[in-house]
């Protein structure tokens, strides 16, 4: 194991346990319930050495004391079972509240990381540290560490027991302890490497699931189930062969080799007995009673030794789910500044960018906006539009130039002003599992009014009024009861809700229909000259009225100006393609007019 390692792997032990130092006093009564019980469980065998030795063996059968023996005996069992419950309650409690912090604290810090970090994570991977990993830890309190301190107390309980009994066959049980601790320590040499490999194969069998489920239409349209198939087959192969190989080392290592000794032990002890002087008088009750305690003895070792490969498991979860923990947060979600997005005025200088130093995105865009006004971003896929909008919205900081907001430096303002002040709308509809009025709101705590006022400027509150329950009406998961265009919609109605001064568009029409398209052109309109307007538009209609445009290529300003001074540069870039653009919709419109042309005819015909 290297320094890095260890390092990481005294750090989980840290997680793990510094709930159990929070919780010192559930810990102390769990503790107390749990000595209770482990003296009332040895004190079965010790009652019925009694019984054997002082009333079955002579023949002394008094029902009195033989009642009261027996009674006492129900009596001590069902004290046991009352303390074993509540006992293990206690550490079921600590293990839930530790399992419960720590996916909080995993998710919260998910939420916090820097935006870039998510361009390299797997997302299957990332649910699987937050899900997976943290129940792993559960087992950690529920199945290891209440079993282990709860069998070492009634392994010293039983030795005391056997103590009192016989001291001498009490030291032939101790022999087997090191014994065990040696399997353990076997165990954990000949499994760590498995069981670290499982895990990361499940979250990337996670990962491939997830992008396979959320890309079914794709996969499916495209014919590609047999490649997915293969990919998995890859995946659960050798994780199929790392489970079996940890298997077999438990089963070779562990509760076999645990009978095994326990029956030469029990040899050794019955060997012993039979060693005693001939003049020593040999009570059967100390036999049965010993020979009881030393089934007792060997179930908690063999127990320990079998939730061993949990600890295990639950350490190196620790481990995966520490090194999400470590990760740096998002300095900009706790930047101190004191400036607010007042009026919208975004000055750009030189401003550059690359997600790899040595391969830029974007070179030298420079641009002002002055309040209130349109600006469209147009040009072909990869130039680093929406790079822009990320650098606006402060998702990553530039490798050159400025930004500025209402002549502040960007980095001057605290996350929530500037979450305030600028509303995003992007290309593919974010809808949470919940109302039409949570999706909306999204937590601000916004009314009634204002919620109505932005449903309606984004022309949706005819459709919601339409509905039996209103902006109570559940809308599923990602929005299933809506229409794509009815998706968008509703992104729009929740950017504007917050009143933002600034209003960033990435591609927000390029994968609604035409009547959609309208809606938002019709909103861009009426905000035109109330809001400041970055548009991002595959559809360069939908960027006609901007007061400037810039045309993007290669991360680079190539024209700019407004859509009437781009289409009189007639072989411009601009002034190409928006021709194209307009030629392509108009041969679409005639065959769709052609089509249901036909199909009229075909109807008056049946007719």
């Amino acid at each position: 194991m290297s320094a890095t390692e260890r390092s990481q792997a005294r750090r989980a032990f840290s997680l793990l346990f510094d709930y159990i130092r929070r919780d010192r006093p559930l810990l102390v009564k769990a503790l107390i319930l749990l000595v209770l019980a482990t003296a009332a469980d040895v004190a079965g065998p010790l009652l019925a050495k009694v019984y054997i030795d002082d009333y079955l063996m002579p023949g002394n059968l008094q029902w009195q004391p033989v009642g009261l023996l027996l009674v006492g005996y129900l009596l001590v069992q069902i004290l046991a079972a009352w303390l074993r419950f509540h006992q293990t309650m206690k550490f079921t409690d600590m293990a839930l509240v530790a399992v419960q912090d720590i996916r909080e604290r995993a998710f919260r810090r998910a939420l916090r990381l820097p935006l870039g970090w998510f361009d390299h994570a797997i997302t299957g991977q990332v649910v699987s540290r937050i899900t997976n990993d943290t129940e792993s830890i559960k087992d950690l309190y529920v199945q290891f560490l209440s079993v282990v301190l709860t069998n070492t107390v009634l392994l010293v309980g039983i030795l005391i027991a056997m103590a009192v009994l016989d001291t001498f066959l009490m030291l032939i049980a101790l022999l087997m302890i090191p014994a065990v601790v040696g399997l353990i320590w076997l165990y954990q040499r000949a499994s760590g490497a498995a069981v670290s490999r499982q895990r990361q194969l499940r979250s990337e069998i996670n990962g491939l699931v997830s992008e396979s489920i959320s890309g079914m239409g794709v996969i499916q349209a495209s014919g590609q189930q047999g490649r997915f198939i293969n990919r998995f087959e890859t995946l659960n192969q050798p994780y199929y062969q790392s489970r079996l190989r940890t298997i077999r080392i438990s089963a070779a290592l562990l509760r076999p080799a645990i009978d095994l000794m326990s029956v030469l032990v029990l040899v050794a002890v019955i060997w012993g007995f039979g060693l005693q002087p001939a003049e020593q008088t040999l009570e059967i009750g100390v036999l049965y009673a010993f020979i009881n305690l030393l089934g007792r003895f060997t179930e908690p070792l063999a127990e320990i030794t079998q939730r061993f490969n949990l600890y295990q498991q639950a350490m190196i979860a620790g481990r995966r789910v520490q090194e999400l923990l470590d990760e740096p947060e998002d300095n900009a979600l706790s930047q101190p500044g004191t400036g607010s997005v007042s009026k919208g005025h975004i000055q750009v200088q030189q401003l550059g960018f690359g997600y790899q130093p040595e391969k830029p995105v974007l070179r030298g865009i420079s641009f002002d906006l002055p309040p209130g006004q349109f600006l469209g971003i147009a040009g072909p896929t990869g130039s680093g539009k929406s790079t822009l909008l990320s650098l606006l919205l402060r998702y990553y900081a530039p490798d050159r130039g400025t930004i500025r907001i209402d002549d502040q430096p960007l980095q001057s303002l605290s996350n929530a002003a500037l979450r305030d002040g600028i509303g995003l709308i992007p290309q593919e509809p974010f809808i949470v599992a919940g109302s039409i009025r949570d999706n909306i709101d999204m937590g601000r705590g916004l009314g009634d009014v204002a919620i109505e006022q932005a449903a309606a400027q984004a022309y949706l509150l005819p459709m919601i009024q339409q509905l039996p329950q209103g902006m109570h009406t559940l809308l599923g998961e990602r929005g299933t009861r809506l229409s794509t265009g009815q998706r968008q919609q509703l992104v729009i109605a929740r950017a504007l809700a917050g009143s933002p001064r600034v209003l960033l568009l990435d591609e927000a029409t390029a994968s609604v229909d035409s009547e959609t398209e309208q809606v938002v052109q019709r909103a861009l309109h009426e905000l035109h000259g109330k809001v400041s307007l970055i548009v991002i538009a595959h559809r360069l209609s939908t960027i006609r009225e901007a007061d400037n445009i810039l045309l993007l290529v290669n991360g680079e300003i190539v024209e700019s100006g407004s859509h009437r001074a781009l289409m009189r540069a007639e072989q411009g870039r601009y002034a190409r393609l928006y021709r194209l653009q307009q030629q392509a919709a108009r041969v679409q419109d005639a065959e769709q007019y052609s089509t249901e042309t036909v199909e009229h005819k075909t109807v008056d015909q049946r007719e």
